[in-house]
């Protein structure tokens, strides 16, 4: 009876001497790769169908610069489906740390085919700083933006980019103002900033809805002033808008807005009011010209 006891005791005590998943974990937690790594291999004995134990092992492994090592085990992980996308690009930054650069930019090409997007990642994680100024690597890292910002590579979308820029706003040759438009949201949107030298400024958020197919320009100034204006002709280095808004005595105006594309790398703005949709009086007719640099 007593050998039995002891050979309980014996067993409960390699058993609890034994590393345990939780132990790992908490030993990745701090940062302990060499005690962590132990602790997965040991661990995945027994459990091989754990994804997540794969890919934190290949993830210790390459903290401690083993870097062949942890190939092998990213690539456990991804047969097991563990967030490939992801971790396909952590295995990107193993062979980039053993500078086989084609293996790199051919496992970071998988990584984005599964849809990883995290861009600011490739701008700032220290195993691609060799890489930054290689254009190679700068596609792969507009692809992973077009992943994340969709809109950036939407034809449709990209329709009014002829507008982008810091401008100088002229009117017969004098300047009324300055505009900067910027892309926002992703590239799903343009803003536009206009200021003036006087007390007026204005803004504007400029975007394509798939509901209707159409480009939509919604106007706030500083005077109290709205304007919704829906897309009404649009081609190739031309968009037309049209709105309905009250003067200050009440009545119904239309208003039409048309933005062209000199073909010089200036734009022009021409404001035109209706009260019946078919005779048009011209108005603000602007004259858009890059910002000089000083």
């Amino acid at each position: 009876m007593r050998i039995l006891v002891f050979l309980l005791c014996l067993v409960a005590g390699q058993l609890q001497a034994q590393p345990s998943r939780k132990d790992a974990d908490a030993q990745y937690s701090n940062e302990q790769w060499t005690e962590a790594a132990k602790g997965y291999q040991h661990y995945l004995k027994k459990n091989e169908k754990d994804s997540s134990a794969w890919y934190r092992l290949a993830f210790c492994q390459l903290k401690l610069g083993a870097y062949e090592a942890s190939l092998k085990n990213f690539d456990e992980a991804v047969a097991r489906n563990f967030y490939p996308g992801y971790t396909l690009y952590t295995k990107s930054k193993a062979y980039a740390l053993l500078e086989k650069q084609a293996k790199a930019y051919e496992t970071l090409q998988a990584a984005l085919d599964r849809g990883f997007s995290n861009f600011r990642l490739m701008e700032s994680e220290e195993e691609w700083s060799p890489y930054q100024q290689d254009q190679k690597f700068l596609s792969l890292l507009y692809a992973c933006k077009v992943n994340a910002y969709p809109c950036l590579s939407d034809s449709v979308r990209r329709h009014f980019d002829f507008w982008l820029g810091e401008w100088d706003v002229y009117v017969k040759g004098t300047k009324v103002g300055e505009n900067s438009i910027t892309l926002a949201n992703g590239g799903c949107a343009l803003h536009e900033s206009y200021t003036t030298p006087g007390t007026y400024t204005g803004q504007s958020i400029n975007y394509y809805d798939k509901l209707d197919n159409k480009w939509h320009q919604t106007w706030v100034g500083s005077a109290g002033g709205v304007l919704d204006y829906v897309e009404i002709d649009k081609r190739p280095g031309m968009i037309q808008f049209q709105c309905d808004y009250r003067d200050q005595q009440g009545n119904v105006v239309k208003s039409r807005l048309t933005f062209t594309d000199n073909g010089d790398g200036t734009v022009r703005q021409l404001f035109e009011n209706s009260s019946d949709g078919e005779t048009w009086t011209p108005g603000f007719d602007g004259l858009y010209k890059p910002k000089s640099v000083e």
